[in-house]
């Protein structure tokens, strides 16, 4: 057991400390060498510059929490993984334990934090993972200290406050009386605190009233060593990083997605995005008096089933519209305006093509997600063709 484990880690890190270039990935994830019908391809240099500069941006002393949660937002771990620490991440977020298996594969030497709550049966993996669980109550504080007492172990934690966004932690109201006995549980190190705010991208109002309530708690309960945060990408725009705040959680940023409609805000940090989706014309033919083009990926490669008139996809470096309905595996676009695409022409979802883009954010509002859902939507079906 132990052996097979060894091969598998051995294996991850060998993958991922290897930097070479898109051809010789293709050989990693393609090893049928079937032609692609539907890709995705993720720029790791562009990840890693990205992470450089966010952390660059940092005032000295506050530290970079690394959001990798769900596959690296869909852009590959462990491969991603290592091109994060070469950035200058400090401390990695996951949303589970098997997130937190998956970055111990590749990290040993970073804190890893599990932001979701943790079940009862999943609870002694904290300790085979070296994991710092989120805690709610103290009650559930309570419950890892018996844990950790039993296994003759400390455990660190950090404790999650709720100041308005409605789900799990620590209800603002209730702090006086949930934190306060945290700190008495002999088995436990509270290393941080932090919330999470609801929509710093569209209510900057309700935003701040988060970030003072939240900062009236961590002013009272926080001491020397803590982490205290709760900086997001869309936060980080307008919220200042100053004490008791010594922490940045970062997710869209860091693949070099800006949060807001309007593109502003980060233009001092000159990211880049880091995927693109694509796929290829199967087919060609005429309908109605319109040059219409079968493309090689339908709702099961991530592409939605309900789209609005505004659906563009790039062809020949035009923007060409979505038509009629998405299928399990081919979606339809008219290319009156490329009257020379052919079958086997890249088809550009997310990405550039030329002088032409579309990016994450657009493609979102057409298909009525918000930029998180696209990216983790596009299933292991599709190929990944990871950049250097």
């Amino acid at each position: 057991m132990m052996g097979a484990w060894f091969i598998r880690k051995f294996f991850y890190i060998f993958l991922a400390s290897r930097a070479i270039g898109s051809d010789s990935w293709e050989k990693v994830f393609q090893v049928n060498r079937l032609p692609l019908r539907a890709w995705i391809e993720v720029d790791l240099g562009r990840l890693e510059s990205n992470v450089r500069k966010i952390k660059a941006s940092l005032p000295e002393g506050v530290k970079y929490i690394c959001v990798v949660k769900a596959d690296a937002y869909g852009h590959s771990m462990p491969q991603s993984l290592v091109r994060f620490l070469n950035g200058g991440a400090d401390i990695f977020a996951v949303a589970n334990l098997y997130e937190a298996s998956r970055v111990r594969e590749v990290v040993s030497n970073r804190p890893v934090l599990v932001l979701s709550p943790i079940l009862k049966e999943e609870r002694p993996l904290c300790f085979d993972y070296d994991a710092t669980p989120a805690v709610s109550s103290y009650a559930e504080a309570a419950a890892f200290d018996a844990l950790a007492g039993e296994a003759g172990r400390k455990l660190n934690i950090q404790i999650k406050v709720d100041s308005g966004m409605g789900r799990s932690g620590v209800w603002f109201e209730r702090a006086d009386e949930e934190i306060p006995p945290m700190f008495d549980l002999k088995n436990l190190r509270v290393s941080g605190m932090f919330t999470h705010l609801s929509s710093a991208d569209i209510d900057p109002f309700y935003t701040m009233k988060q970030v003072s309530r939240f900062r009236e708690i961590a002013l009272k309960y926080g001491r020397e060593g803590m982490l205290i945060h709760l900086h997001n990408s869309a936060a980080y725009k307008y919220v200042k990083v100053d004490p008791p705040f010594n922490a940045v959680r970062t997710g869209l940023l860091q693949y070099g997605i800006n949060p807001y409609n309007d593109k502003s805000g980060y233009e001092n940090l000159g990211l880049l995005p880091v995927l693109s989706f694509k796929s290829r014309i199967t087919s060609v033919g005429r309908r109605n008096g319109r040059r219409l083009a079968s493309v090689g990926a339908g709702y099961a490669d991530g592409v939605p089933s309900g789209f609005t008139s505004d659906a563009r996809v790039l062809v020949g470096g035009i923007r060409c519209p979505m038509m009629g309905a998405i299928n399990l595996d081919e979606s339809l676009v008219c290319v009156d305006a490329v009257p020379n695409a052919k079958v086997g022409d890249e088809v550009t979802f997310i990405g550039r093509q030329g002088d032409a883009e579309i990016d994450l954010c657009d493609y979102s509002r057409w298909t009525s997600r918000i930029p998180w859902e696209s990216m983790v939507a596009i299933p292991r079906r599709v190929a990944r063709i990871l950049k250097d």
